[in-house]
């Protein structure tokens, strides 16, 4: 099945984010991979403008390779809170490199 959402971009870096523990619960969190794509939103005067997006992973191998590249990649994404909004990519998807 292919995916109902796709990004382009270039990938800019990939990072584990911080482990920690939650105050509040105790729980520990963080030690995400996350991706940083780069990419272009349309705007209505016809120009465009850059915005970071960050990605969850669990194939931070494959975008190292990629640093610097444009790809194109199948999203999904959730609001856990109002303002917020997490993407991630869909397991057993994967990223096409995009010719320079």
């Amino acid at each position: 099945m292919k995916p109902m959402f796709t990004m382009s971009g270039q990938v800019i870096n990939v990072y584990v984010t911080p482990k920690g523990i939650s105050k509040k619960s105790g729980e520990e969190y963080g030690g995400d991979d996350k991706v940083q794509i780069l990419g272009d939103i349309p705007l209505d005067n016809g120009e465009s403008r850059k915005e970071l997006i960050e990605i969850r992973t669990t194939e931070p191998q494959t975008f190292l390779k990629l640093i610097g590249k444009p790809v194109s990649l199948p999203i999904s994404f959730y609001a856990p809170a109002k303002g917020s909004v997490i993407y991630f990519l869909p397991k057993g998807h994967t990223v096409a490199p995009l010719a320079s």
